[in-house]
């Protein structure tokens, strides 16, 4: 076996073992300091590229001698940013803190559905887990594509809007 086929083996080790760490949260919060290069350079990703590099230089050496570098690096970097990507879906994304009536309070949107003095509209609200369409009251019709602001909350799927007032332009 070639250098290239070890440090693909000793990769594919370093990964299984990070993978195993990782899934025994807080056990190991020391470590968290070390994180400098977020998603990617952690050690899921790294060694992902380099169990994945070495065996894609492994596989093409006996052929290509040096050059099989080339296509172990084509490889690694795919496997990298699959692993990447798998890390983050994993993680669920970013944190937040749960949607409360109260966080509604003074939020933006803009009018999906004109309410009216007598009926309810929608809203399409912007917040930090994403847009949120909630219904909405309004003292007076607002028209479609209007952007508002949350003046009360009755509910956390019931709002008041008021017109977000826009700076004139002399």
């Amino acid at each position: 076996m070639n250098a290239f086929l070890w440090l693909g083996v000793a990769s594919t080790i370093v990964l299984i073992a990070s993978l195993v760490i990782d899934g025994t949260d807080g056990i190991f919060d020391a470590l968290d300091g070390l994180d400098v290069g977020g998603d990617w350079l952690s050690l899921p990703v790294l060694a992902a590229f380099f169990g994945a590099f070495g065996f894609g230089a492994g596989a093409f050496y006996d052929s290509l001698g040096l050059i099989a570098v080339v296509p172990g690096a084509v490889l690694g970097v795919a496997f990298a940013v699959a692993a990447a990507r798998l890390v983050r879906f994993v993680d669920g994304g970013p944190e937040s803190t749960p949607e409360t009536e109260a966080s509604l309070l003074g939020a933006m949107g803009r009018i999906v559905t004109v309410p009216t003095a007598g009926s309810i509209g929608e809203v399409l609200l912007k917040r930090a887990n994403g847009p949120t369409k909630v219904a909405c009251r309004a003292k007076e019709p607002i028209p479609l594509g209007t952007e508002v602001v949350v003046v009360d909350v009755s509910s956390s799927t019931l709002v008041t809007v008021a017109p977000f007032p826009q700076e004139q332009n002399p």
